[in-house]
Parts: structure tokens; sequence; C-alpha cells
């Protein structure tokens, strides 16, 4: 008999577990939450019955089953994706990985290998490609509103590193970077989406908050960076500047903001999200005297009411089951969905060649990266 809902296990049960993936996997029709795991016994079992779900544990081999489940959603730290993701994909799952899938290139590839050789379902939630303006701005290029693309530049600002106290998040060894991979890797996939392959990269990071010497632990890290410029070459001759910070001091209800320019030779498109009150696209064609608001269509809200700002996350992964919905639908049907692992592994390795190029002082050719990995 076809399975009709897709028995799923979610390993982590942090904030972004109970707001997004929680949320989007129990608006689901074709979902069935079976599991959760999590570090923290008592938490773990506070937020299994919070959401109903019937088992908990701390051990991730006991969710890793495919008698238990046939997909889970790994949304642990950083340093946990890699063996997690190859546990998952070598026991026949489909899996949706955080990003980063690794700490590394090489082992990222490795994984969207193995996910391509044993044929599962993977994704990478890469969270802005789902925004109705952000689709809008895809959708608007492929037509050809730009021409030929000059350069875009995009800024993703947020405070979420301000207090300067211990973040895993900001530790290194955990992490793998700082602000480089937690925010610009977001930004990082869009400008691949908008313009194609990357070709060169240039970076400088700084770390601009001071933070203990120290983790929870009592051990010494190395601080990872707050703040982060990265300057792409892209195969078709454009060019791009990413700016990310997490010491931006941004009073909005999510305490951040995003900023799109993008230019080519036919004209000029102007995005902005503040999550308070401005979430639009404008543009203008070569020619033409004036900026002006181009209306999103109303196709890219699924037909439904437009939420305010501050609850277009909502609408989006919840009522119009964007990325988990649509993964699950698609693990069920035994097909591809994207962004996968494949997509995953390509940000990792601008990430990579980011930080060599903060390391080393240059630029960065991509091709020098994957030609050490093969």
């Amino acid at each position: 008999m076809a399975v009709t809902r897709l028995p799923v296990a979610v390993i982590g049960t942090s904030w972004w577990a109970d707001a997004m993936y929680m949320p989007a996997l129990t608006a689901s029709p074709l979902a069935q939450v079976v599991a959760v795991c999590g570090r923290d016994r008592s938490r773990t079992e506070r937020f299994a019955e919070r959401w109903r779900v019937p088992r908990a544990c701390t051990d991730p081999q006991e969710v890793l089953d495919p008698e238990l489940c046939r997909a889970v959603v790994i949304a642990s730290p950083n340093d946990t994706h890699r063996e997690l993701a190859w546990t998952a994909l070598d026991r026949g799952l489909h899996v949706l990985c955080e990003k980063p899938l690794a700490l590394t290139y090489a082992d990222a590839a490795a994984l969207a290998r193995l996910a391509s050789r044993v044929g599962a379902t993977t994704l990478v939630p890469f969270t802005y490609r789902y925004m109705p303006t952000t689709r809008f701005v895809k959708r608007l290029i492929d037509e050809g509103y730009l021409g030929r693309p000059h350069h875009l530049n995009m800024r993703y600002f947020c405070g979420f590193g301000m207090s300067g106290e211990y973040l895993w998040r900001m530790d290194r060894a955990r992490a793998g970077s700082g602000v480089l991979g937690d925010l610009g890797s977001h930004f990082l996939h869009l400008a691949e989406w908008f313009f194609g392959d990357v070709r060169a990269v240039a970076c400088e990071l700084g770390t601009l908050v001071s933070r203990p010497a120290v983790d929870p632990t009592g051990l010494p890290y190395e601080p990872a960076d707050d703040v982060a410029v990265i300057v792409l070459r892209f195969a078709n001759g454009a060019r791009g500047v990413i700016h990310v910070s997490a010491v931006a001091h941004e009073p909005t209800p999510f305490a951040q903001i995003h900023e799109m320019d993008l230019h080519g030779s036919e004209g000029t498109l102007h995005h902005v999200i503040d999550w308070d009150r401005r979430q639009e696209v404008r543009g203008s064609r070569t020619g033409e005297d004036a900026i002006r608001v181009l209306p999103v269509p109303d196709d890219l809200w699924d037909g439904g009411p437009r939420a305010p700002v501050k609850a277009t996350y909502h609408d989006v992964f919840r009522r119009q089951g964007k990325m988990v919905g649509e993964f699950v639908a698609a693990a069920l049907q035994g097909r591809e969905v994207r962004p996968d692992f494949g997509d995953g592994a390509r940000v990792q390795l601008l990430i990579e060649a980011a930080l060599r190029s903060a390391a080393d002082g240059r630029v960065v050719g991509v091709e020098e990266l994957e030609s050490e990995v093969g």
C-alpha cells in the first residue's frame, strides 16, 4: 500500500525547529512527525509534548531508523550535520539538512555524491529563495528585465551578535565560520540563482564585538567573524558584492533588514524586506526616467491573502507549504527538489573560497578548490 503521509523524524529542539520545522510539518497534510531528538532529555520531552510527537530521545541513532521514519530533518548544530546526514542517507532516508551540510567543501561534496548515488530526496533550506519578492526578482531576471547582468549588491544586516556573549554560531570550530556561513550562505545561494556560476571570490572578515575568551565549559575557542564583505566575479563577467553583519542595529520586528540592488544592460531592480513596513520590488528599464514599484504577481502568493510583512514567513512556509512542504511531497513521490545537497555543497565551496581569500589576502578562483577535491 502506498504511504500517504511521510513519517518524519526531527533532530534538534532549537528555537528554529520550534518556529520553522514543527509548524510547517504539522501544517502539511502529507507529513507525520513520529520522533524528535535533542541533546537535553527534559527539553526534548517538553518539546515533544508541546507538539504531540509520540517519541522523544537523546540518541540520534534511535531516530535514524528506516523502520521508524522515511525522512529526517537535521536542525542540530553545524558540526553534527555531516555525520548525521551521512548516516541517514546510508540507511535509505530522505534528508532535509540545515546549512552547512558539513564544515568543509570536501565533506559536503561527498554527501551530495552519496545522495545522488542512493537516489534520496534532499533539501538544504536556503529560506530566502522562497519569499514572494525574491521569486519575483528571479522571474524578472529570467524574463530579461535586466538584460545582460552587470552587477549586484546584496546586504543582510542584523544584530544577533551585538551583545558580545558566547554564541556557538560564532565559535569557529563548531560553526565552521561566523556570519559568513550563517547569513552569507543565503545570499551566496541567491547570487548564483540570479546571475549564474561564480568563478572567483575575494573576502574580508571582521570580528568587531569582543566575546568571552572561553566557551560555557571553560575551554578556549576561536571567535568567528561577525561581519563579512564578499566580492564575486561571475562566469558571465558580472560582478557582485555581498555584505553581511551580525552586529548591525536594525530596530525591526526581526532585528534585521535585507536589501538588494541588481543592474544590467537593460534595467535595474531594487528589492527590500525590512520585516516591518517594506516588502517590495522596484525597477526601471533603460530609457525610463523613474524607478517604480513593480507589484508582486498574485500567483507568487499562491492566490492567498498578502500577509503583513512580519508574518510573511508564516504565510509562505505554513499556508503555502513552501520549502518543508515541498520536500515532504517530493520525498513521498521519490523525486528531486531544489535546492538540494548539490546546491548546498556549491554554497560551501563558495564559503571555503571566501575563507581562503580572507586568510591569504588574495582573490581565490573557485576552480582552485574544485581541483583540490576532485
